[in-house]
């Protein structure tokens, strides 16, 4: 048999760790690479910017400088990224990116959503999210709007290939930026999986008691951004309670509460709770542990994930629930029909009531036995295989 050429791989933090959804995906992706990497002779580095860790850190960096998880002090979609992936043990911090590669013998870059040129000294992948832009123009400022096509096409012009999340993407790039397109290969991941394996028994005593949740729950795992539609889930749970004044069903949401692009619309969603009489029903756990979050998703009745738009499916908690057994209530928008198995129920992504009418349905149907253990590592070995063989095609 001949040995599998090694393989030295890097993938820069600093793009994802900008938002909470970036950090899921980084978190998936090295999970994934992680598992697969001892058989495909492949090393894996974590960068990011020496910007990020304490000034009494950063004096200290000269090129780079490892850390290793517990030394470093972090919150937001930093510290998610770090409490999901078990097997991370270092992060290298550099100043010098051409330095740092060099000292590491890098071979490639994987996706990222920085530009890194048309002429970078390495081959090296770019990661495309979604064009939410250009199909929800009105959340964004023609500024807004025009940076990120600018920079979506300069990440496919100047990158060896692309990575996508789905088809939707996929078509999208074709659609939007076809000559740019024409010479690069788009690779779509393959179903990249998160570690549930701490929720995998259920929820945890522990966890429903430090929240004081003791009532069957449905649960939201989205940033209060305008397009995770907080309003329309609100809207439907009030629907669902006056159709079933009995219930004992209460609604919890985790997350991030702002939106940059309207500050306004956290107290919105706070001022709407109060004026449809939720105020005993409804709960803003804001952004907890992952951990924790994984038994939430383990505990809950349904996750709801109402967006309007996302640049792949599982999005929002669900595909951590479709994996722990705990059914989906989603909207019916093309990137969520893409996740392949768990139970799904789809609604009309603009109408309360639909969701409101599922919500009664899931509440009947009752739960969903767990994926097993062993089929979701053999799949996301297999998802860290077929990355790793894409990245590896660029320097073969």
């Amino acid at each position: 048999m001949t040995a599998v050429q090694p393989i030295s791989i890097a993938l820069l933090a600093g793009y994802y760790v900008s938002w909470m959804g970036g950090a899921d995906i980084l978190g998936f992706l090295l999970n994934a690479m992680s598992r697969a990497a001892p058989a495909q002779n492949a090393t894996i580095h974590l960068l990011m910017n020496a910007r990020q860790p304490p000034e009494s850190l950063r004096r200290e960096v000269r090129d780079f400088l490892p850390l290793r998880r517990e030394q470093i002090t972090a919150e937001g979609p930093l510290r998610w990224l770090l409490d999901s992936v078990a097997s991370l043990e270092v992060v290298l911090f550099y100043k010098d990116l051409a330095a740092t590669l060099d000292a590491l013998q890098v071979d490639v870059i994987g996706p990222t959503g920085e530009n890194l040129g048309g002429d970078f000294a390495r081959p090296w992948f770019s990661y495309v999210p979604d064009f939410q832009h250009q199909y929800l123009a009105h959340f964004f400022s023609q500024r807004e709007r025009m940076q990120c096509d600018l920079h979506f096409r300069a990440l496919v012009e100047n990158s060896t290939d692309v990575f996508v999340n789905s088809a939707t993407v996929a078509a999208d790039i074709r659609r939007f930026y076809p000559w740019a397109a024409k010479s690069r290969r788009i690779h779509r991941f393959a179903q990249v999986f998160p570690d549930v394996s701490a929720a995998m028994a259920g929820p945890g005593n522990a966890v429903l008691a430090r929240y004081g949740i003791e009532r069957p729950y449905l649960l939201s795992c989205s940033q209060r951004w305008l397009h995770k539609q907080h309003e329309l889930i609100l809207a439907a749970f009030a629907e669902f309670r006056s159709r079933n004044p009995a219930t004992d069903l209460q609604l919890l949401f985790t997350g991030e509460r702002d939106d940059y692009r309207n500050p306004a619309y956290a107290q919105a969603v706070v001022s709407l709770v109060d004026k449809l009489g939720l105020a005993d029903h409804v709960r803003h756990l804001g952004l907890i542990a992952r951990a924790d979050q994984l038994q939430l998703i383990a505990g809950a009745e349904g996750v709801v994930q109402a967006s309007l738009f996302e640049g792949g499916p599982g999005a929002s908690g669900a595909l951590e629930a479709a994996l722990l057994g705990t059914p989906v209530i989603a909207s019916d928008i093309e990137a969520n029909r893409e996740l392949p198995f768990g139970r799904f129920q789809y609604f009309d992504a603009k109408s309360s009531s639909a969701l409101a009418d599922a919500i009664a349905e899931l509440v009947a149907e009752g739960p969903s036995p767990p994926f097993d253990r062993e089929q979701i590592d053999f799949l996301a070995t297999a998802s860290g295989v077929q990355t790793i063989a894409a990245l590896r095609s660029a320097v073969a």
